[in-house]
């Protein structure tokens, strides 16, 4: 799926329910107080639907098989709002490891090399090329890749195991 930007949003083929782009919109106006929990929504994925939508463009449910809903499940957007809590909990905690690898790392270089330990000035703009660079750097790639992965990969897991308890519940009633 290409979005506005052109960018490719990332289509998993893991039978998890990955939310659709208006979904997410939608769980985001209604959270941030800009839109009420109130339309017409998919039964199945609770994508948002038009009135006369009768396919879901998300899911392929026919609004047939499963009638559309006139609100979003709160557990569907508890679902949403710990998948994110967790990959910002992740990536962040190894963005702050890139960073403090940066600040031990330098000041390991700064004591470590005698002519730094002589000359303060010296060792100051070493220390503070390390931390600018080497901060920037570290922290981009471990948050920004391995925490990035990690933390999809989590979520999804719980998501996945989240959605499947979900459908067992609501195809109960």
């Amino acid at each position: 799926m290409t979005m506005e930007s052109g960018e490719r949003r990332y289509v998993p083929d893991d039978d998890c329910p990955l939310f659709s782009e208006r979904l997410e919109e939608q769980i985001l106006a209604v959270t941030g107080g800009s839109a009420p929990n109130a339309g017409r929504f998919c039964g199945h994925c609770y994508t948002p639907l038009g009135e006369r939508t009768a396919v879901c463009p998300h899911c392929a449910t026919e609004t047939s098989d499963r009638r559309p809903v006139g609100r979003i499940p709160e557990v569907i957007i508890e679902m949403l709002q710990a998948q994110r809590k967790t990959e910002s909990r992740i990536v962040n905690g190894f963005a702050y490891l890139g960073l403090t690898l940066a600040v031990v790392g330098g000041l390991v270089l700064v004591l470590g090399v005698p002519y730094l330990r002589a000359h303060l000035i010296w060792a100051t703009i070493v220390y503070a090329a390390v931390l600018i660079v080497g901060g920037r750097v570290l922290a981009g790639v471990l948050g920004g890749y391995y925490g990035d992965r990690i933390a999809y990969e989590r979520a999804r897991g719980r998501l996945r195991e989240g959605w499947a308890e979900w459908v067992l519940e609501r195809d109960k009633r």
